[in-house]
């Protein structure tokens, strides 16, 4: 054999013997998860879109700027990043410890509560564990358990969009770790019940991790409408709504002009003592307008805040990050006005659904659920017309953020060109 040709015959035998199988490498449970998939950004859209104008309403971002004393903060932090961040995050810890009253042993922080999720189930859970939720929900509740080979349980919303705290405890055995409960809700944007949860936490095993996402608590503005959803056809809508159309009635929409009295939402932290296994978790991202610098945090026993310090990642929260969310917590008045006009827009949007006959659930966060007739068509035809919103086909609905006035007024003009003439 000539010895070009042995070469490629040894080539080809060490190339097939070198080969890595990738299938058996990684770990079964890794194969089985998903990417997350974020919200499509404008430049992913552009050729797309007939019209100038694109409103990004699909990840629950704020529509308006870091507030102004974080925006100074941040840019006199950037002379220092050539150094290492705080470790410890000391100095947040210490201004949420003043801001909520809470010990700064028993605050979490880390880079968005995404981290903070898979921080505590990294603590807590093993394989034969099992966590339960309600679904549709956060998705990484999920993710979290499959990356520690811990069972997920999936419960159904209750007909009001809420977490079923019944249905939940249903679920929970011997092998059960944590419990999440999400509210306001993504992607209903309904709240449990002071009521729902003070039995709830009466009856859960001692041995079960309550953890409470309130990523949206900040937008809560009142009591909830429970089940007092708007139908076509004859149902209800809460007062917070907007008069209907004129010609509403003509389109069989029974609109009641007052709804029973609302539970009141549950406030998380009222729960909280630094000594049963609840956790309470809460974030910048959403109304601080911080979603691009990630920071989350977290209220829990000290002995699980120390075992999550033990499992996160060397400075994981950075520089500009811990700046920006100091000088947010001293931002005064600016939440409690940003917040009442998410409100305004909020009801704005339900209003101009109750007004197209479209169900919706009454939302306490920075979206608003609403169903529509077939949710990847209304997704591609709202797109088309410069309005990214989530798409969630098997609900049969799309999650629409609010965004300013001016995304406000596009959404429902975009919404009564497709929905108009149809009900």
């Amino acid at each position: 054999m000539e010895r070009s040709a042995a070469r490629g015959l040894f080539l080809r035998l060490a190339e097939g013997c070198l080969k890595m199988e990738w299938d058996s490498f990684l770990r079964p449970c890794v194969g089985r998860m998903q990417a997350y998939q974020p919200g499509l950004r404008e430049e992913q859209i552009r050729e797309l879109v007939s019209g100038a104008e694109i409103y990004k309403l699909s990840s629950n971002e704020s529509p308006l700027p870091p507030f102004p004393e974080a925006l100074v903060a941040m840019s006199e932090a950037l002379g220092r990043l050539n150094e290492y961040p705080e470790g410890s995050s000391h100095r947040l810890r210490a201004a949420l410890a003043e801001h909520y009253g809470v010990a700064p042993e028993q605050i979490l922080v880390g880079n968005g509560t995404n981290e903070l999720l898979t921080l505590i189930a990294e603590a807590c859970l093993e394989p034969g564990d099992n966590v339960v939720y309600g679904w549709p929900s956060f998705v990484v509740y999920r993710y979290s358990a499959q990356l520690l080979g811990a069972e997920y349980r999936e419960v159904a919303l209750g007909t009001n969009g809420a977490f079923d705290l019944d249905a939940l405890l249903e679920r929970i055995d011997r092998r059960t770790k944590i419990v999440y409960i999400c509210s306001p809700n993504n992607p209903t944007g309904v709240c449990v019940s002071a009521t729902a949860l003070d039995d709830f936490l009466r009856r859960v095993p001692r041995q079960v991790l309550v953890v409470f996402d309130a990523a949206y608590d900040e937008f809560v503005t009142c009591g909830f409408g429970g089940a007092a959803v708007l139908a076509a056809g004859g149902a209800t809508v809460t007062p917070t709504t907007a008069a209907p159309a004129p010609n509403a009635a003509a389109r069989g929409i029974a609109i009641h002009a007052a709804a029973p009295p609302a539970p009141a939402p549950a406030a998380p932290l009222a729960y909280f003592d630094g000594t049963r296994p609840f956790v309470v978790l809460k974030t910048f991202s959403k109304a601080y307008a911080l979603a691009g610098i990630r920071v989350g945090f977290g209220f829990a026993p000290k002995p699980l805040v120390e075992a999550v310090e033990r499992v996160r990642e060397p400075f994981n929260v950075n520089t500009v990050a811990q700046a920006a969310a100091i000088a947010s917590l001293a931002g005064g008045d600016e939440l409690e006005r940003r917040c009442a006009l998410n409100a305004a827009g909020r009801e704005r949007l339900e209003a101009g659904f109750a007004e197209l006959g479209l169900k919706f659930f009454p939302s306490q966060a920075n979206f608003v659920w609403v169903e529509v007739p077939d949710a990847e068509h209304a997704f591609d035809q709202l797109l088309r017309r410069g309005i990214i919103v989530r798409p969630f086909p098997a609900g049969g609905g799309l999650r629409v953020g609010v965004g300013d006035a001016a995304g406000v007024n596009r959404t429902l003009e975009v919404f009564r060109e497709l929905f108009g003439g149809s009900q």
